[in-house]
């Protein structure tokens, strides 16, 4: 299992669990560390041995979230090439009505879930604490800080 120590000692730690309970699921896993340079230019695009693990961003919107599983995308490091849900995750994007929409996007929840291309661990969570005089500020899911700062103001 192929990640990098370059997120941090506490996600190595997290790391360790992982390892832990992969083993109490009954999978054995040898641990391989690379540099934090040559995993982000390898191994996030699929180019590994036999599994990794890493960070992948918090995606805010679903459209995001499912390129992960699009052939041809840079990011779908599992090589996912199922034609089925290629033509769900199409015609998701298609439909503009939100009620056929939100059900077309619980049957590829449902099908991803049962194919389990990849493996998705527990997320971490973050607290965020600011002044009363910052005004439309909140804490961010996602790596958009910058657009948060353009509207945030100080009543002050």
């Amino acid at each position: 299992m192929e990640t990098t120590p370059g997120y941090g000692p506490d996600y190595m730690d997290a790391v360790q669990v992982w390892l832990k309970n992969m083993k109490l699921a009954g999978v054995e896993a040898d641990l391989k560390l690379k540099e934090y340079g040559a995993f982000v230019s390898t191994t996030i695009f699929g180019k590994f041995d036999k599994m990794m693990v890493g960070l992948r961003g918090g995606q805010s919107d679903v459209d995001s979230y499912l390129r992960i599983y699009i052939p041809g995308e840079p990011l779908n490091s599992a090589g996912v090439n199922d034609p089925k849900l290629t033509e769900m995750i199409a015609v998701a994007k298609k439909t503009h009505d939100v009620a056929k929409r939100r059900d077309i996007i619980f049957d590829i929840q449902r099908l991803i879930a049962q194919q389990v291309y990849y493996v998705f661990d527990a997320s971490v969570s973050c607290v965020g604490a600011w002044k009363p005089y910052v005004k439309n500020w909140g804490p961010n899911i996602g790596h958009d800080v910058g657009g948060r700062l353009q509207v945030a103001w100080l009543d002050k």
